[in-house]
């Protein structure tokens, strides 16, 4: 059986710890896993739920300050000879990098990249020293050759995802009066027309483009509601004047009344259930979990046609609108619900789309594939 130590950065469970959690779910009968990250917060609850080990390591020091990078790779080291594993994979793109610093380890590496950005020469020359690279979507992997990664050092695997935890319907998990209480707690009425949108309050996400949207169609649907769940994690002073200029929408202006932000939501299938149409305006996205989720829900998309968004739905699945496109995110939206037949129809080609190409088993052995080319690599060296 394989030893896999599992490197992450943060302990919040976001998607991509949701995707690794997904993955550890199925992996007890091949895999001895060791998960390497700081000793608090919510994903090491979950990862002790699931009866997996947890083994402090942290990124940063006491007072929240990141170490250099000789500092973390000289502890990272020093901890992976005396756990004494086969292999270690990083869960993020800079977790990767680490990695590729870290030439001293003793065992295979792999690494997982889930965003698309630019990123420094040095950068790119560490991950070149990763034994594999897994990529969440085409268009991550090739972001990353553009800018220098070795072709045969990286390759595709999507994220999979457990659909059976999405149900189309309330009724169909047996919670056929959680829809009235969740509206009740948010003080709207069981005629509101809600538009979802989920992720971090972040730049990256698009939500000023969004609320904008809304605003133009606002006047269509009286009953209309935005509803935003997700937290801020930046501590930059642009990321914090963003979040303030967001939430001053909500008290002032067109959306005053009508948006909502509910902070970070654990129960994702329940508020899936309960919107009319999930909205995802983001700059960027190599492959959003939340757009495989809506689609195992069931739940009508409209996206923005950047990274990783169109292997997911296709042409046909969802509607897609160009990045920071206002104009084109309102028609989107108003076409969606004004005509929920068609709607629904693109949600369930989304849901099959998501069957064929996401599953938890393809994901599985994809991954498992990664490690033994990973291990060939690194007796190769």
């Amino acid at each position: 059986m394989l030893r896999v130590a599992y490197l992450c950065e943060y302990t919040t469970v976001n998607g991509g710890e949701n995707s690794l959690l997904t993955f550890l779910a199925t992996a007890a009968e091949s895999i001895q896993t060791i998960v390497l990250c700081p000793s608090e917060g919510s994903l090491v609850e979950k990862l002790r739920t699931q009866g997996i080990q947890c083994v402090p390591f942290d990124v940063r020091d006491r007072s929240g300050q990141r170490k250099s990078l000789e500092q973390i790779v000289a502890e990272l080291c020093a901890l992976v000879e005396r756990l004494d594993v086969d292999i270690v994979h990083g869960n993020s793109l800079s977790m990767s990098r680490i990695l590729g610093a870290a030439e001293d380890l003793n065992c295979a590496t792999v690494g997982h990249v889930r965003d698309i950005m630019k990123v420094s020469a040095k950068v790119i020359s560490d991950l070149n020293k990763v034994d594999m690279l897994i990529a969440v979507s085409a268009a991550t992997r090739l972001a990353l050759i553009e800018q220098g990664v070795q072709a045969e050092r990286v390759t595709k695997v999507f994220n999979g995802i457990n659909a059976h935890v999405f149900c189309k319907t309330t009724n169909d998990c047996g919670n056929g009066d959680s829809n009235k209480t969740w509206r009740q707690k948010m003080g709207l009425s069981s005629d509101a027309v809600l538009i979802g949108g989920v992720g971090q309050i972040g730049l990256r996400k698009g939500w000023p483009v969004l609320c904008d949207a809304v605003e133009k169609i606002i006047e269509d649907f009286p009953e209309l509601h935005l509803v935003i769940a997700g937290e801020r994690y930046s501590q930059k002073q642009e990321s914090s004047d963003y979040e303030k200029s967001l939430a001053g929408r909500a008290i002032s202006g067109p959306l005053a009344g009508r948006l909502h932000w509910v902070g970070y939501v654990a129960a994702m299938p329940e508020f899936l259930r309960q919107i009319n149409v999930l909205a995802h305006p983001a700059l960027q996205e190599p492959l959003g979990r939340v757009l495989l989720e809506a689609a195992a829900s069931q739940t009508p998309v409209v996206a923005t046609n950047v990274g990783g968004t169109t292997e997911i739905f296709g042409d046909h699945a969802a509607l897609l609108v160009g990045a920071s496109d206002v104009d084109g995110l309102a028609t989107a939206l108003r076409d969606t619900l004004l005509d929920p037949e068609a709607a629904s129809e693109r949600a369930v080609l989304a849901k099959e789309r998501i069957g064929r190409l996401f599953s938890i088993r393809e994901f599985h052995d994809s991954i498992l594939q990664v490690y033994r080319l990973a291990l060939r690599y690194a007796l190769a060296e």
